[in-house]
């Protein structure tokens, strides 16, 4: 098997179809071949067979039709005693002994050949009887009536005659006889090759079926094997260009089938090692760049504070007001690097993360009550349906999911207003719920809002400051874990966002 794979990885997908199709077809058409010499086989016996039962039963007939004409003949010429009648018995007695032939010519049955022997050796004893028969004229009387010796010189004719006659009827009677066995045997040799003609297709259908039974397997076979080999190359593909669409360019692609299936595997390779490099370039710059921002950053922020606080001189209330300004500016920036430089390192290598059994239930506890201080500032009443869920995953990714969940919910929540989290099992899948009673998101936004950076309408227009990263960073998380993360419609009577996260509990 190791050396039919390698091969075929020798030749291109179109000469491995061809060959795959040549392999196919080979045990059909040798079905088909087969077939047709067992119908053919079939044919030549059927003919011949429906030609000895034609000429059995032509003959048979022809054999009782000669033998009654012969008696007739026979009979005539015993009454008329004439030449004419003569050669007419003799004609048909060599007609008979021709149909007695041509039966012997018809079968092998020894039986049956003994029989129509026997009946020839009657016939002819019957001819040979007739032929040497002698007839004696009647002897002549004086008249002495006309009306009387009339009717004695008839009655002394006929009677010899009928004496011959009955003599020839027991003969007859014989003959008969020994016709109609002869045609029970020949009928039965009919029966015998009509039945052995149904054998024969039998036997035939039954070779045709078998045959049938081994080639059509064996076509499957090969159509599976070459095109197993060809769908194995495909699903290395396509499982190498899922992992590169999810960020994974760390294996290295493999390709194993046709040469020409395994250079584009080589060619997914390739860009695997450039992605990988334009990857590593843009962490890396993020990181240098992000280094060189906080550094300045810190800078500015520690004496934007120091004005604030008036540690170098009183302010006036515009200086302070300015102060502040940079304060609060500072701090946002500073969040928003500190959010890109979560973003790079979760968008970095999502398949190289460390992974552990988490209990969701207390893992969302948990945040929920870190979160106390925040709902009670805006009056948000929080409701939870907790039911316990472990799972495989990243403990640290995991809480940052609920984590930015929990917080886009309570900023963009009204004062007031009030927020919904359920965490359950659905099948082989944790599910996380979190719904709040703020401004919502427009349908046409909803597939956009796991986008780095964006931010919707509602939010814009309620003026609530974001940086456009949290839930890039949930949407990364969840897809590092096999999830998925979407926003749904809001509940009946309700407009606010509705946040629904799916992981599955076993990362195989």
């Amino acid at each position: 098997m190791v050396i039919l794979f390698n091969l075929l990885r020798r030749i291109s997908l179109r000469k491995l179809i061809l060959v795959g199709f040549a392999m196919a077809i080979l045990p059909l058409v040798l079905a088909l071949m087969f077939a047709v010499t067992a119908v053919k086989e079939l044919a030549v016996s059927s003919q011949k067979t429906a030609y000895r039962v034609a000429q059995i039963s032509q003959k048979k007939e022809l054999l009782r039709e000669k033998l009654t004409d012969f008696e007739r003949k026979v009979k005539r010429y015993l009454v008329l005693e004439d030449e004419e009648s003569r050669l007419a018995f003799e004609t048909v007695h060599r007609d008979l002994s021709e149909v007695i032939g041509n039966l012997l010519s018809l079968t092998e049955e020894p039986a049956l050949i003994a029989g129509l022997r026997q009946f020839a050796l009657e016939e002819d004893g019957v001819y040979q009887h007739v032929s040497n028969m002698s007839f004696e004229p009647v002897a002549k009387v004086e008249k002495v009536n006309v009306r009387r010796s009339a009717s004695s010189t008839r009655e002394q004719r006929d009677s010899p005659r009928k004496e011959r006659v009955e003599a020839t009827d027991e003969m007859f009677s014989t003959l008969n006889h020994r016709a109609r066995e002869l045609a029970r045997a020949f009928s039965g040799i009919v029966d015998s090759e009509v039945d052995n003609l149904e054998h024969r297709s039998d036997v035939v259908q039954r070779r045709m079926l078998q045959e049938s039974s081994v080639l059509l397997p064996i076509s499957a076979v090969l159509i599976s094997f070459v095109t197993f080999f060809i769908i194995r190359s495909v699903r290395q593909m396509d499982h190498a260009i899922r992992k590169l669409g999810a960020g994974d360019f760390i294996q290295p692609v493999q390709v194993t089938g046709p040469k020409d299936l395994e250079y584009l595997g080589e060619r997914l390779d390739w860009l695997r090692s450039r992605l990988r490099a334009l990857e590593e370039g843009k962490q890396q710059f993020i990181r240098h760049v992000s280094h060189e921002i906080k550094t300045p950053l810190a800078t500015i922020h520690e004496g934007t504070e120091l004005l604030a606080d008036e540690v170098v001189g009183e302010l006036n209330t515009e200086q302070r007001e300015i102060a502040q300004i940079v304060v609060s500016n500072t701090q946002k920036l500073d969040t928003l690097i500190a959010e890109l430089i979560n973003y790079s390192q979760v968008n970095a290598r999502p398949g190289a993360m460390l992974r552990e059994t988490v209990n969701m239930a207390r893992l969302v506890s948990e945040l929920i009550e870190d979160y106390q201080i925040r709902l009670r500032t805006k009056s948000i009443g929080l409701i939870e349906h907790l039911r316990p869920v472990e799972l495989d995953g990243n403990p640290d990714q995991l809480r940052t999911v609920v984590d930015n969940l929990l917080s886009n919910a309570v900023k963009y929540s009204p004062i007031g207003g009030e927020i919904r989290v359920s965490l359950r099992q659905n099948g082989g899948h944790m599910e996380l719920e979190v719904e709040d009673d703020g401004p919502g998101i427009e349908a046409d936004e909803r597939k956009h809002v796991f986008e780095p950076f964006f931010q919707g309408k509602a939010a814009r227009k309620e003026g609530v400051a974001g940086s456009g990263m949290g839930l890039a960073i949930v949407g990364e998380c969840v897809s590092g874990h096999h999830g998925k993360v979407e926003a749904l419609e809001p509940r009946p009577n309700k407009t606010g966002a509705r946040i629904r996260v799916q992981i599955p509990l076993r990362l195989d």
